[in-house]
């Protein structure tokens, strides 16, 4: 098991060399955020001019309907821009000149499988507030771990969804359950070392954030705001576009034995055995 998460580990690493040679693909998780913040903004909006706010927190429809459409819309804004960073990645670890405009179109191809993602994500993650609600039993820590499980079992749906094109929502669940089933271990691991790896900087920006609120004044608060706010937004950039590399090598690995991208510098001997 150790050799599990010590081949995760290599796997972060391996996919920074990627991103250096492709920075540009930053460009798509960075529109993702912009997309999500105006669309939950647009929907504050029209909450505040309807008169809304109140029935929010005392109307259990409207609550649950507020939940459905802001899942819904991180959802599918967040599939969205991913499938675009999968297919640059794709093309790049096959050796083809790729850029953020050519993600964005094999995006657009996969609206369809996308859409009808987005609208069961939502639908799931709607029903186990409700659940938490209303059935005995079912508390935050029981819709946390199967939150947690969900999150686990589409681990690889974007990377299915760009490369197999099944159409079909039982098989793409299936084949990301078969492909994370095959690399469990260095898929987690992948995914919390890219956090770990880049926690010094996100730290540093809340820290600069802090810092600008509580005790600078002046252009010294704004100027430690803005590079602190940077840092943070950096951050998650550089999360997002590694976690795709990262996912879409380690599929193709799963399910064609390829190692590409960041798997394909390291030791055949030491990655992936099996315990």
């Amino acid at each position: 098991m150790r050799d599990r998460y010590r081949n995760g580990l290599a796997v972060v690493d391996a996919s920074l060399d990627v991103f250096r040679a492709r920075p540009g693909l930053a460009i798509l998780p960075l529109l993702s955020l912009v997309a999500v913040g105006s669309a939950y903004a647009a929907v504050g909006v029209a909450i505040l001019h309807y008169g809304l706010l109140g029935a929010v927190f005392t109307n259990d429809l409207v609550r649950y309907g507020a939940t459905f459409a802001g899942l819904a819309i991180s959802s599918s804004v967040g599939v969205f821009f991913n499938a675009a960073v999968v297919h640059c990645a794709s093309r790049q670890f096959d050796g083809e000149e790729t850029s953020a405009r050519d993600g964005l179109a094999a995006a657009w191809d996969a609206r369809r499988e996308i859409a009808k993602w987005s609208l069961v994500s939502a639908t799931i993650g709607t029903l186990l507030y409700v659940a938490e609600d209303n059935v005995p039993g079912v508390g935050t820590l029981t819709r946390s771990i199967l939150n947690l499980g969900w999150g686990l079992l589409t681990f690889f749906v974007v990377p299915v969804i760009v490369t197999d094109r099944t159409g079909s929502l039982r098989s793409e669940l299936r084949r990301s359950g078969s492909a994370f089933a095959r690399t469990w271990g260095e898929s987690i691991t992948a995914a919390f070392g890219i956090g770990l790896a880049l926690l010094p900087v996100t730290l540093t920006g809340i820290g600069m954030l802090v810092v600008a609120y509580v005790s600078a004044t002046g252009l010294t608060a704004y100027v430690l705001g803005a590079l602190g706010g940077l840092l943070v937004v950096a951050t998650l950039v550089v999360t997002q576009v590694l976690g795709m590399i990262v996912r879409t090598a380690l599929y193709r690995y799963a399910t064609d034995g390829e190692r590409v991208g960041p798997l394909a510098e390291l030791d055949p001997d030491r990655i992936f055995v099996d315990d």
